[in-house]
């Protein structure tokens, strides 16, 4: 069951944690990658950076929406 983690301006991911993969989304579903294996330790790994910044960097999302970008 994919559980919803992020939602943005214009991208989204939900994390399924039985198998620990990711769904990276548009706002609009034009454009979707599900993460597994590499794909998705390296994803985790770049969103664990993300969210360990200080508070103004990382506030408005931006940062987690770009990681997103990246891998549609």
């Amino acid at each position: 069951m994919l559980l919803p983690v992020f939602s943005g301006q214009k991208y989204s991911y939900s994390y399924e944690p039985e198998t620990r993969n990711y769904f990276l989304h548009d706002n609009e579903y034009k454009s979707h990658a599900y993460l597994q294996g590499d794909d998705a330790r390296i994803f985790r790994k770049e969103i664990e950076r993300i969210d360990e910044l200080p508070e103004p960097e990382n506030k408005t999302g931006l940062l987690t929406e770009n990681a997103i970008k990246f891998y549609l």
